[in-house]
């Protein structure tokens, strides 16, 4: 997949999936998948997103990482992918955007949205402008309807909603794939190693959403190998003043050396319990190892 950062005009004519893709949840991939559709018609597969969110404040609201979002892109058979900067084009009006932007730089032929989709200065522009638009310029415009999954909408706000009640369950049926937090491993304060349950612990980016404060069964992937994982998300309350939210994770079936380095995806499959204040370190080692049975069983569900 070719990513351009600027306004570089496609020599070839493009099927256009528009949105910022926040979650490329089963809805997105509607809209992406009807642009691929439209490569046997000679038109080049092709994605236009934004490199930050247009709207404020969009610290702890993304539902997967900028890199995540790349691969998973690629993966539904985007072959084009324009990843601008939003200051770039807030003020075009709608017709601007149709002119200068679709027809100017992308040479759409045919381009697809959401239901909700919304262009222009300050969102001036709704789906029947687009159509109406699009039309004027022999520009074939489709809005893809809502997607919803046993009676949820698939929506990047509903799937916010679920994660942070922690119901990672529900959440990964709207994404159609798993909840990841992931990065490098750093050390921690070996806590874990002392109560013979080593972890990984792994600073959550500022961009992802924070699912409720607790303790998840989880996927845990490296160095090519897959593991079940007791995941905590929260200051870790037994063990000392942790202001910034962390991801520390112990693997009941791991027992080789340390990961400190080591690129690790944890993906969340379920939760498993409030983080709370345990009154002893031994108190506290005796719920992990609880967990960890419960973590080996959700995993097991995962794979049947």
């Amino acid at each position: 997949m070719r990513i351009l950062y600027d306004l570089t005009r496609s020599d070839k004519p493009t099927a256009v999936a528009l949105g910022f893709f926040d979650g490329l949840h089963r809805g997105h991939k509607v809209v992406l998948g009807d642009a691929v559709a439209c490569k046997p018609l000679g038109l080049l597969p092709t994605a236009f997103t934004f490199s930050r969110t247009p709207k404020p404040g969009d610290r702890n609201m993304q539902l997967l990482t900028f890199e995540r979002k790349v691969k998973l892109l690629e993966e539904t058979g985007i072959e084009l992918l324009y990843v601008i900067d939003f200051e770039t084009i807030r003020n075009k009006t709608p017709k601007q955007f149709v002119d200068e932007v679709l027809f100017g730089v992308f040479n759409a032929k045919r381009v697809f949205c959401g239901f909700n989709y919304r262009f222009g200065v300050r969102g001036s522009g709704d789906t029947s402008d687009l159509m109406k638009l699009c039309a004027e310029r022999n520009i074939y415009a489709t809005v893809c309807a809502p997607v919803t999954v046993g009676g949820k909408l698939a929506s990047s706000t509903q799937i916010r909603k679920l994660l942070k009640n922690g119901d990672v369950r529900e959440a990964n049926r709207l994404l159609g794939y798993e909840f990841e937090i992931s990065g490098k491993s750093v050390e921690g304060n070996r806590i874990g190693s002392s109560m013979e349950t080593p972890t990984i612990n792994l600073q959550i980016p500022h961009e992802l959403v924070l699912p409720k404060f607790g303790v998840y069964a989880s996927r845990v992937s490296f160095d090519g190998l897959s593991f079940a994982g007791v995941t905590n998300i929260g200051v870790k309350p037994t063990i000392g003043d942790y202001n910034a939210p962390n991801c520390e994770t112990w693997m009941p079936n791991y027992h080789g050396g340390d990961l400190y380095g080591k690129h690790v995806s944890v993906r969340l499959l379920g939760f498993i319990r409030e983080e709370k204040r345990f009154e002893s370190i031994k108190e506290l080692e005796r719920a992990i190892k609880r967990d960890g049975q419960l973590a080996l069983q959700m995993m097991g569900e995962y794979e049947h």
